[in-house]
This record gives structure tokens, C-alpha cells and sequence, in this order.
């Protein structure tokens, strides 16, 4: 077999490979790798926490890594306060949270701040939030199939879908929380806070230069007021001009 004819095999063995890495690398052009430590412990070494690819542009993600604190290793029997654990960026900035925040009955938020330079990412944490609670009907068939699954008995059918729009969010809400246990959250710069400039007009003052309260303000004269010594005079004028032609 010449070795073109090989090199041909080789390149077309490789294209499939090719295809597939390539739409990953073209949807998230940006990731970043998130580390904790913990606050207090005698290693201080930092340990991988999370990885995420991201577009900053359109501010989709895949979390590509997951990897929390173990709570039941780093539990004590003293009674202390609650321990910290502290989130680290590849660039050094860092935050604090508490370890319960990784508790696997919460689901997890990882919250991003982009930076509008170069869309990088220079702050982040990680919070937790309680899952939607269950409604009677799910409840219901909850203990129905720990029933089943106890004695072992074929499992109930699921509840029926809600047809209200309110109740179908509310249930795709719950979906998403239950297949999406760790959301990640992309906060784009925006613009800070604008100062509110005093677009009054400048204070009237007084003979000494003290400024006059609105309430003693003077209305602006009307042209009457500002000329009425022209109509004045022009009427003496007129009247003298008359009585000069009788005689």
C-alpha cells in the first residue's frame, strides 16, 4: 500500500473526530476554571470545583466539570461555627460561602460577572437555593411509589399533566430544577449609576447677595410694568400737544 493512499485513510479516520470538537470549540469560545478551599483547614491546597464553557456574547454555557466539597469528610462532632470555604478564580480574585451551600438536598448557583473588556470572567460565587416543593398531588404519589417500590408492587402512574398555562410553568419550572441541580449564571457589565444633575434655574439674591427663598421670589414683570414711565410720558406729551393748538 503507497503511502499516500495511507495518509488519505489517516486523514479521513481523523475527520470525524474533527467534526465533532470543532462546534464545541466555535459555541463556547471562553471557559474557566473554578477552585475552592477551605477556610481554617491544615491543608491549604485548593481543589477543582467547577469548569465552564461559555459564550459571553450570547451568554450560553455548559458546565463541563462538577466537582463540590464532600460535606461528610469534613464534617466535625465539636460544635463550631459554620465552616467557609473559599471560591477561587485562576486570576486571584476570590469570595466566601458557606459549606452548607453544598449540601445535596440544595441546588447549586454558580453566578458569573463578565468582564465588557474582553468578556473574561473577574468575580464569581456560588449560592444555594431550595428546590421548588413538592404540590399535594406529587406528594401523594411520592409516598405511593415508596409504597410500591416496599412491597414490591408495580409503580403508579405518574400525575396527569396540568392544562392551566400558570400550572405548566410552574411544572416546567420544577423540571428544570430537578435536571438542572447546579445553574450556572452569566451577568453581563452594565452601566453603573448616573449622577442626577440640578437643572434649577440660578437663585435670585438680594441687595447682599444672600439668595431669596422661592417662596419670596418676585414674578417676573410684565412689559407694562417694565415700561409704564413710556406710556406716562407719552401721555403728557399727548396732552400738552393738545392744549397748545386751542390756544
Amino acid at each position: 500500500m503507497s503511502t499516500g493512499f495511507c495518509s488519505i485513510l489517516l486523514l479521513v479516520a481523523c475527520l470525524p473526530w474533527t467534526a465533532v470538537a470543532a462546534p464545541e470549540a466555535i459555541q463556547y469560545p471562553k471557559s474557566v476554571i473554578l477552585s475552592y478551599q477551605i477556610v481554617g483547614s491544615p491543608s491549604s491546597s485548593a481543589h477543582p470545583l467547577a469548569t465552564v464553557l461559555y459564550d459571553p456574547v450570547t451568554l450560553k454555557y455548559n458546565l463541563g466539570s462538577w466537582t463540590p466539597p464532600n460535606l461528610d469528610t469534613l464534617k466535625t462532632t465539636t460544635p463550631t461555627s459554620p465552616r467557609l470555604v473559599r471560591i477561587l478564580l485562576p486570576n486571584g480574585s476570590s469570595t466566601v460561602a458557606s459549606l452548607a451551600t453544598f449540601d445535596n438536598a440544595l441546588n447549586q448557583n454558580i453566578d458569573l460577572w463578565l468582564s465588557p473588556d474582553d468578556g473574561t470572567i473577574f468575580s464569581a460565587a456560588v449560592t444555594s437555593t431550595s428546590p421548588p416543593p413538592l404540590s399535594p398531588e406529587e406528594e401523594r404519589l411520592r409516598k405511593k411509589i415508596e409504597r410500591a417500590k416496599a412491597k414490591g408492587r408495580p409503580l403508579p402512574s405518574p400525575t396527569p399533566k396540568p392544562k392551566s398555562k400558570k400550572a405548566k410553568k410552574a411544572g416546567q419550572d420544577k423540571e428544570t430544577a430537578k435536571e438542572e441541580p447546579v445553574k450556572v449564571n452569566l451577568i453581563p457589565a452594565a452601566a453603573g449609576p448616573a449622577p442626577i444633575l440640578n437643572t434649577r434655574k440660578p437663585p435670585q439674591v438680594d441687595a447682599d447677595g444672600r439668595e431669596i427663598p422661592a417662596s419670596e421670589e418676585q414674578p417676573e414683570k410684565t412689559f407694562f410694568q417694565k415700561y409704564w414711565w413710556l406710556f406716562l410720558l407719552a401721555a403728557i406729551f399727548t396732552m400738552g400737544s393738545s392744549g397748545g393748538g386751542e390756544k
